[in-house]
């Protein structure tokens, strides 16, 4: 039997060849939706496993799963030319205005994708405002982080929850909405934390590596470096050094094993976990609360 995921990919291949009469401009689009499909389309999925959590028997799902996966590859593309922090993936090494472009082109493509399937009208215009919602969310949560605004496990958690949170909630709710009127309000909530809980695996793992992603050399204010930031020994002021600019670059990635060794004795990983974990059986909680059969509940919890 076919994965779910592949089907995604081809229904997302299948709407840039109907939309995109431009063969350069097609051709990008296929390329970048040919990379992502490596991940296998985790957002899609969900999508899916909600509409058929609540009894959802339509294979247009699949349409409204690629419309999600459009929207999230369109916001993968502008946060990476805006953050400049990734750039193994293939849009990185085009024209940062043709890569735009087709980010662009990506995200209004998503909810064209949705319009056009045979699901109720209402289910379809409500789906579509909860894509456009969540992603007005990530949009505030992206600002936050680019501007600098946090100072504080709160601060960081609020906009994580906009960033992350909301466009796991998206998914979850493109799904459930379009097979059932009932339970929203839950699955945004549990969603939120699925979110919130990624974007902490990430944080946790970035700081461990010393390339273009991590953290600290980018100076990015997450739940591990604002820890480092307040720890008051001594040993830790190069954390304040270097976000001060006391600090060079050079200087903090030629002592990178010292530093790593001070972040391990630090209490910063085992902080994260702790908060990781409280999100976690929240969401768990809130789950195991659900109307569903255990089935369903043992498949949501593996996202967590």
């Amino acid at each position: 039997m076919q994965e779910d995921w592949v089907t995604i990919g081809q229904v997302m291949l299948q709407l840039v060849n109907e939309y995109f009469p431009v063969k350069e401009l097609k051709n990008y689009m296929s390329e970048f939706i040919t990379f992502k499909m490596e991940g296998h389309f985790p957002f899609g999925q969900l999508v899916i496993l909600h509409y058929q959590m609540y009894d959802g028997q339509s294979k247009d799902i699949f349409q409204a799963a690629a419309g999600v996966e459009l929207m999230i590859l369109s916001l993968d593309i502008f946060d990476d030319l805006q953050d400049q922090d990734n750039f193994t993936v293939p849009w990185q090494k085009n024209d940062h205005a043709v890569a735009m472009n087709i980010a662009t082109g990506l995200l209004v493509l998503s909810t064209k994708a949705l319009d056009h399937t045979s699901f109720e009208r209402d289910r379809k215009i409500m789906a579509n405002d909860y894509l456009d919602t969540q992603v007005l969310k990530a949009i505030n949560g992206q600002h936050t982080d680019l501007m600098d605004l946090i100072e504080s496990e709160e601060d960081y958690i609020q906009m994580v929850r906009g960033k992350s949170g909301s466009l796991m909630a998206s998914a979850c709710l493109v799904g459930t909405t379009l097979a059932s009127e009932k339970h929203h309000d839950s699955v945004n909530k549990y969603a939120e934390h699925i979110g919130i809980i990624a974007q902490i695996k990430n944080d946790i793992n970035d700081i461990s590596r010393w390339d273009e992603k991590n953290d600290l050399i980018n100076k990015k204010k997450t739940l591990l470096t604002l820890y480092l930031l307040k720890n008051q020994q001594p040993q830790y002021q190069f954390t304040r050094d270097y976000f001060s600019g006391k600090l060079m670059k050079g200087e903090l990635i030629k002592d990178k094993v010292k530093i790593q060794e001070l972040i391990e004795k630090s209490g910063a990983l085992e902080y994260a976990r702790v908060i990781m974990r409280l999100n976690q059986l929240q969401a768990i909680e809130l789950i195991d609360s659900m109307g569903i059969v255990q089935e369903w509940k043992e498949k949501l919890v593996q996202y967590i």
